[in-house]
């Protein structure tokens, strides 16, 4: 009986292992190895690219900039084709179960080989505003000064809609203060940021023209307010 196959050979280029992890060379192959396949054809159907031929750091495959898909699927994707086949998930009812709880935690190596938690967050924004199971980097939890002081502005760029309440002149100065105690994590969450680093950046920008123009034009707007209101007294 002769079995035809359709899935890729595995080949070896000089950028990385292809559809292969590189145990297989080596003569070893172990279930870890199927999950590596399988992970990497699916970073080519989400990419449109051979997994040889996406950059790569330290062997792992570098994809999540070229998809759109969920934070919690990528960061499955990324423990599927780890290199090192003791970071892999060990069965497929392993993989399985991860995948439907949606919780994973990322492991990195240390130099002298022994498997830690890593410390830096992980990238979990775009996840959605209503998403709950999603925990946001405690780095970036705090008063948001641009989402309270240019709440009509910080909207746009932060992609969070439910700040459009702010023009309703009867709740407007409630959304703001609401705004600025929830800005920060419905701002991770709305949309996808390339780092914690890139939405610290972002939102430390929105804070100094908060100062240097929306605080000023509210001093004038509620100056103007209590001197309207005192004309009729």
């Amino acid at each position: 009986l002769i079995l035809i196959s359709t899935f890729p050979l595995p080949r070896v280029t000089k950028e990385g292992y292809g559809y292969a992890p590189m145990e297989q060379y080596g003569g070893r192959a172990i279930p870890a190895s199927d999950l590596y396949a399988l992970g990497a054809t699916l970073i080519h159907l989400l990419t449109g690219t051979p997994p040889a031929d996406l950059p790569q750091s330290d062997l792992r495959i570098q994809f999540s900039d070229r998809v759109t898909t969920s934070p919690s699927f990528v960061c499955w994707l990324e423990k599927m084709t780890q290199p090192a086949p003791e970071q892999r998930f060990t069965t497929a009812r392993q993989a399985l179960e991860s995948l439907k709880s949606g919780q994973i935690m990322r492991q990195s190596v240390r130099k002298n080989g022994v498997v830690s938690p890593r410390t830096e967050p992980i990238n979990n924004s775009g996840c959605g505003i209503n998403n709950t199971k999603e925990q946001v980097p405690d780095e970036i939890l705090g008063w948001n000064w641009g989402a309270f002081l240019m709440p009509w502005f910080w909207l746009w760029t932060n992609q969070v809609w439910v700040g459009l309440l702010c023009f309703f002149p009867s709740i407007g100065w409630v959304m703001t203060i609401i705004l600025g105690i929830n800005g920060n994590e419905w701002a991770w969450k709305s949309r996808r940021w390339r780092s914690v680093q890139h939405f610290k950046e972002h939102q430390r920008g929105w804070a100094i023209a908060g100062m240097l123009i929306g605080a000023p034009f509210s001093i004038i707007l509620w100056m103007s307010a209590i001197a309207f209101l005192t004309s009729f007294l």
